[in-house]
């Protein structure tokens, strides 16, 4: 007798996978944020007018930033709070994947390889940033499974949603765009078989329409990317960068030793299941698998090519998380119909070092440390602290976010000597909040006040006032002034 499957069985499979995900990639949201991140924070201290002005001098569009703006508000502005908020959006990217995977493989294969996404290791990585990688998983999922409901069940709704989707994905970053472009390339594909389909002559001048009020800043915010000094230029380990990421959650310098071997091992296994489950496949599974290679493949390759001279690099692996966390549910795809074509052997291995290949990913995505000499310093002056004290920081320009972002009531932080060279450092200017331009008007009130500086200055003076106290670290020099 056939056993009837749970109806419950499409829901819990993919709530499943996102608490999984959500569980790993929660371990490590109190670890010291970085500057892009404290920069993210420092941002949502503005109106939503102010954090629209911000974002168009800096090099991404707002939508993510409103979006944790309206977080902040209901729950609150620590760094878990505000890194939870990823964490909840790629966890809902998790279950429209499984959705897409479903409509593609089946509901056990699909439920197969969403538990590979949940463990990828690349995905919790860049899913526990206070960025906006893990908001534009969940677009680009719901973009990717409206988009085969559009085609495959020509529901003109569809097509709509898709529309909407492509938009605030370009509200929330432009590279989401090597996303629209491998779906592109996939309706041409579709149609090419299928037929010709005409609402797709409206859904993108619609996307268009949507993204219009910002396309006069997109261009100008396009070229400061293009010369960002934090893009390295592309070379051989770009495209490995792909491969390493998606399955050890490391860069290709740094799979040496015995991860080596590891990692050229999984390849002939990978190749060989395909071989065996690409020849099972029907027509139709192949084309749902040409779609996920597409995705997968196609954004970091378009992303290359576009780095290349005479073009300035725009190449980073962040940049399609949404790509490269695929990669091992993708594997996991052949792995599934290798399993039902009972190659026991190489489902086992292949399961194995799959399994072992996230486990490393996975560890180093939870135990990561960010080095920060900045928070070390802040915290050791706080802790030293007698009363309430103003803690003034010359710092260099990347790690004024940094300390601001761990101020306190008790010790509030000021910025001397700050350099407006980026965009991104206007909002110290604007807001007004943390800077200190003239520190002899901000201490002339004062009683006792924290100065922690790179240099080694024993003989700095500040009149009035005499030093008590001094701290260091491997970075910086901290001192205690106190009144005459």
């Amino acid at each position: 007798m056939k056993q009837k499957t749970s109806k419950f069985h499409p829901f819990i499979l993919p709530l499943l996978a996102a608490v999984i995900f959500i569980c790993l990639a929660a371990i490590n949201l109190r670890t010291s944020i970085w500057f892009d991140e404290a920069y993210s924070a420092y941002l949502i201290r503005g109106d939503y007018g102010q954090i629209w002005n911000m974002t168009a001098i800096d090099v991404h569009p707002p939508f993510y930033y409103f979006c944790l703006k309206t977080w902040s508000l209901i729950f609150g502005t620590s760094d878990f709070a505000l890194r939870f908020m990823s964490v909840f959006f790629a966890g809902i990217g998790i279950i429209f994947a499984y959705q897409v995977m479903k409509r593609w493989f089946g509901k056990r294969n699909a439920g197969f390889a969403t538990i590979f996404l949940a463990i990828s290791p690349f995905l919790i990585r860049y899913g526990q940033e206070m960025r906006m990688y893990g908001l534009v998983f969940a677009i680009i999922m719901g973009a990717t499974w409206a988009l085969d409901v559009a085609l495959k069940d020509k529901k003109k709704w569809a097509w709509g949603v898709y529309a909407v989707l492509v938009a605030l994905g370009m509200w929330t970053h432009y590279f989401t765009a090597m996303a629209w472009l491998a779906h592109l390339v996939y309706i041409a594909f579709y149609m090419w078989k299928h037929g010709l389909q005409k609402s797709v002559f409206w859904t993108y001048p619609l996307a268009v329409l949507l993204f219009a009020p910002w396309l006069p800043l997109a261009y100008k915010q396009f070229t400061n990317v293009q010369g960002g000094f934090w893009i390295p230029e592309v070379s051989a380990n770009s495209a490995t960068s792909v491969f390493t990421q998606g399955l050890l959650g490391r860069d290709p310098e740094e799979v040496t030793g015995w991860m080596l071997p590891l990692f050229i091992a999984v390849i002939p296994l990978v190749i060989a299941m395909i071989i065996k489950a690409w020849a099972s496949f029907s027509k139709k599974e192949k084309e749902n698998t040409w779609f996920m290679v597409f995705l997968v493949f196609l954004p970091p390759l378009f992303l290359i090519l576009m780095s290349l001279p005479p073009l300035k690099s725009t190449f980073v692996t962040r940049y399609v998380t949404y790509s490269i966390a695929l990669l091992l549910p993708l594997c996991a795809v052949f792995l599934a119909r290798a399993r039902n074509l009972k190659n026991y052997a190489l489902t086992l291995v292949s399961l194995v070092l799959m399994l072992y290949c996230a486990t490393l990913g996975i560890i180093r995505a939870d135990t990561r440390t960010t080095e920060s000499d900045t928070v070390d310093i802040i915290s050791t002056v706080k802790e030293a602290s007698e009363t309430k004290e103003t803690i003034f920081i010359n710092a260099d320009e990347m790690n004024y976010y940094d300390a601001f972002f761990y101020e306190t009531t008790e010790n509030p932080i000021k910025g001397t000597h700050i350099d407006y060279k980026w965009g991104s450092l206007e909002p110290i200017r604007q807001y007004g909040q943390n800077n200190a331009d003239d520190i002899m008007k901000e201490i002339k009130d004062l009683d006792s006040f924290w100065y922690v500086t790179y240099d080694n200055e024993e003989s700095l003076v500040f009149s009035g006032f005499e030093p008590a106290k001094s701290l260091e670290n491997s970075s910086y020099r901290a001192y205690r002034f106190v009144r005459l």
